[in-house]
């Protein structure tokens, strides 16, 4: 599984998180984290969100668990996001554009822990997709 399919939901969430007021910042993350977790707002169901979400479930093969894991980690990487960018969401949005391109130099940025999750959750799903024949990604 390539890194970089945990920059599409943070892609689409950036945006509603852009929208969010300077005074909200926190409960404006924690909104957006509780949405990638849970699926539940209107950045999720709205045509980006849904595009997102398809593109993920995609390079997953289908496997809603997996995908669930991709919202789970994305939704801890977002606070590392914010930091990084100080809060700025055009910096979150710079920084998540050059990550497609790069995700190697985005996992830098990250938490060992963050690191290692990603790259577990990698492993396993190249490990599923060999045992089933599927496509490595």
């Amino acid at each position: 599984m390539s890194k970089a399919i945990f920059i599409a939901p943070l892609l689409v969430l950036a945006l509603s998180f852009q929208q969010a007021n300077a005074d909200r910042r926190s409960s404006a993350l924690q909104e957006t984290q509780d949405c990638l977790r849970k699926q539940n707002c209107d950045s999720a169901t709205n045509d980006a969100g849904i595009a997102a979400d398809r593109k993920v479930l995609d390079a997953l093969g289908g496997d809603a668990s997996k995908k669930q894991e991709v919202y789970d980690i994305s939704a801890d990487v977002l606070p590392v996001l914010v930091q990084q960018a100080g809060g700025d969401p055009a910096k979150m949005l710079a920084i998540l554009e050059k990550a497609q391109n790069n995700p190697e130099d985005f996992m830098k940025l990250l938490p060992v822990e963050l690191q290692n999750r990603i790259k577990n959750a990698a492993t396993g799903l190249e490990k599923s997709q060999a045992a089933t024949g599927g496509k490595k990604f």
